[in-house]
């Protein structure tokens, strides 16, 4: 008979499923596929490589944030430790999406060399978690005082995404303090690797637009990537399938922006995601577990 835990597992990978499809369904509802294939064989390889140059840029830098993160509360791991058990956590959330995820297939194996830290380490990864939302968010807003946004009163919108993003950050600085004291001292170090991870993914994103010949309105694609970045954060479809090819949509139709370029530069990004995540297959949590022991 099976386990509640994994039939609840089931269901939620169910639900996942089902809200990816009819994602899907309402994107290709509105783009033909015809478009999209006409986008995406524009690509050129030399740009598209210099993409995933980049997005791997942007995963180093990410798993040197989340190793500070752990570093604050006690658990030492070499760089080459965290950076190959990172990359399966990264298989793990693409590729294994109804089972524990890649985070939490982390503490799994974090918590047998470091049995009295399960807490700390969920709480490391919730705050790196947030870290990344919190920059997505400042370049949000900087790119919200480039875009001509079809809203009335601009500046005063602009004003006050600036004013959010400044006070979203002091106030992350003043909570850490007050209800997270161990991550405290490296919040602003945190905080400017987790900006690195944005600005990496948004060149990254720029590299694909010109791969595909887009020159105009590069700001808005952006501005737009970024919103659908925010979406794919959030667990509701498999690895953010679906999520971000909505927001994509939306935006452009919002924007005023080519529908087909825009679902074409989140699927490319999607597939150079799971590229790059692949080789995570290769790493064992034993692997990992016998570098972190030998190098504490």
């Amino acid at each position: 008979m099976t386990s509640p835990p994994r039939l609840r597992a089931a269901l939620l990978l169910l639900l996942k499923l089902v809200l990816l499809a009819a994602a899907l369904w309402f994107v290709f509802r509105r783009i033909s596929p015809g478009q999209l294939a006409q986008v995406l064989a524009r690509a050129r390889p030399g740009w598209l490589g210099l993409a995933v140059v980049l997005f791997m840029a942007s995963k180093w830098i990410s798993a040197r944030r989340l190793n500070y993160f752990q570093r604050a509360i006690g658990v030492h791991l070499s760089e080459a430790a965290n950076l190959r058990l990172y990359w399966l956590g990264m298989f793990y959330n693409l590729f294994l999406p109804g089972g524990i995820g890649g985070d939490g297939y982390k503490v799994l194996v974090l918590r047998r060399i470091y049995p009295t830290k399960t807490a700390a380490l969920v709480r490391a990864l919730v705050l790196d978690r947030v870290s990344g939302l919190l920059a997505l968010g400042v370049l949000l807003a900087a790119l919200t005082w480039v875009v001509p946004l079809p809203l009335p009163a601009l500046w005063a919108w602009r004003a006050a995404a600036g004013c959010g993003a400044a006070g979203v950050l002091l106030g992350g600085a003043a909570a850490t303090r007050r209800w997270f004291a161990a991550f405290g001292p490296t919040y602003w170090r945190t905080q400017a690797l987790a900006l690195g991870v944005q600005a990496a993914q948004v060149l990254c994103a720029l590299a694909l637009l010109a791969g595909t010949g887009t020159g105009t309105q590069r700001p808005a694609y952006l501005l737009v990537f970024l919103a659908s970045s925010v979406a794919a954060a959030l667990p509701f479809t498999v690895g953010g399938a679906g999520a971000r090819e909505v927001v994509f949509l939306l935006g452009a139709q919002w924007l005023g922006l080519d529908a087909a370029v825009s679902v074409g530069l989140s699927l490319l990004f999607y597939l150079i995601s799971a590229a790059v995540a692949l080789p995570g297959a290769l790493v064992s949590g034993n692997e990992v577990l016998g570098i972190a022991e030998k190098n504490p």
